[in-house]
């Protein structure tokens, strides 16, 4: 059986690669046929660019990643497949698993979720719901805080979401894409302009710019935090932290999916997580930020221009 997969062999050089599979019938792993993967186009665009520095190779590494940073690479993390061999009574489930841009694989059960929804392409934001969820856990929020998220790719509205879920009404989102004002609108988010909100308690950045970052200080209360979900990579840049960032005792937060938070290791698991990330997605109106889909075979030519399409929140690929 031959299975197709899609790698980085050089800096933006892609290349759709096939070889031969052999599945050997089993009770601990199953063949699964890819139905749909997602493009997270934030982190995958800076391993195209080779921008992940040595000193990430290893948490940046995907569960299923083939090659290394140094190319060639088969990297990626959003797929929803079908199964099409294994134990008798999951043959025909439908899954998410952390895998990437392939056709046929075979995988361990113990890395499979199922999905029950009949509109199956929503979960390829289970990835990035599940860095929302995390995000969430970082910022520790109160439900009095007045909290504004800044970026509204597919991290920031999935965050906006799920806050949103958890009750918290004093939220506002915004964006310098007047574009995404659509879809705020369909989830029922609150938009406003960036130069028009002040007295902030939370800030979540998720625009990886550091102009952005320094103007949010002048933003917030005493004792604000800025929670920092953007991935920069080897982007330098300056950082303002006289004035407002000490005279009102303010706080940077790292927020990355790698790790759970020391305060949540008690009482969440990886596992956990990407169930209640996979719960978060009900709402069928997230539909609406898989606004971009391709072909499999058309994938090396259209990779890279995907990629740098500001328009774009969440790209689906077909298989």
């Amino acid at each position: 059986m031959k299975s197709q997969s899609f790698w980085l062999v050089k800096k933006n050089k892609t290349k759709i690669k096939s070889k031969e599979i052999r599945y050997n019938k089993n009770n601990k792993t199953v063949l699964v046929k890819t139905l749909f993967s997602g493009i997270s186009k934030g982190t995958e665009k800076l391993v195209a660019n080779g921008n992940v520095h040595k000193s990430q190779f290893q948490l940046m590494k995907c569960p299923f990643q083939e090659g290394t940073f140094n190319f060639p690479i088969k990297y990626g993390y959003i797929n929803i497949g079908e199964i099409i061999d294994g134990p008798k009574t999951i043959i025909g489930r439908t899954i998410f698993t952390l895998s990437p841009h392939h056709s046929i694989f075979e995988i361990n059960i113990k890395n499979i979720n199922f999905i029950k929804n009949k509109n199956i392409k929503k979960y390829l934001l289970t990835a990035n719901m599940e860095t929302a969820v995390n995000i969430f856990w970082d910022s520790q929020p109160k439900k009095s805080d007045k909290i504004l998220i800044i970026g509204l790719g597919s991290v920031g509205l999935l965050t906006s979401h799920y806050f949103k879920l958890r009750g918290y009404k004093n939220l506002f989102v915004t964006d310098i894409n007047s574009n995404r004002k659509k879809i705020v609108k369909k989830l029922n988010l609150n938009f406003i302009n960036f130069s028009k909100i002040n007295n902030l308690d939370c800030i979540i950045n998720t625009t990886s710019s550091y102009e952005i970052l320094n103007a949010s200080f002048a933003k917030l209360n005493l004792d604000g935090k800025i929670i920092e979900a953007s991935w920069y990579g080897q982007k330098i840049g300056k950082l303002n932290l006289g004035n407002e960032f000490h005279s009102k005792r303010l706080k940077i937060i790292s927020s990355q999916v790698s790790n759970i938070p020391l305060h949540m290791q008690k009482k969440q698991t990886y596992k956990s997580r990407l169930k209640m990330a996979i719960d978060s997605l009900s709402d069928d109106k997230l539909l609406c930020l898989i606004n971009s889909t391709s072909k499999f075979e058309n994938l090396e030519k259209d990779y890279i221009s995907i990629l740098n399409n500001k328009n774009i929140i969440m790209h689906a690929v077909k298989y």
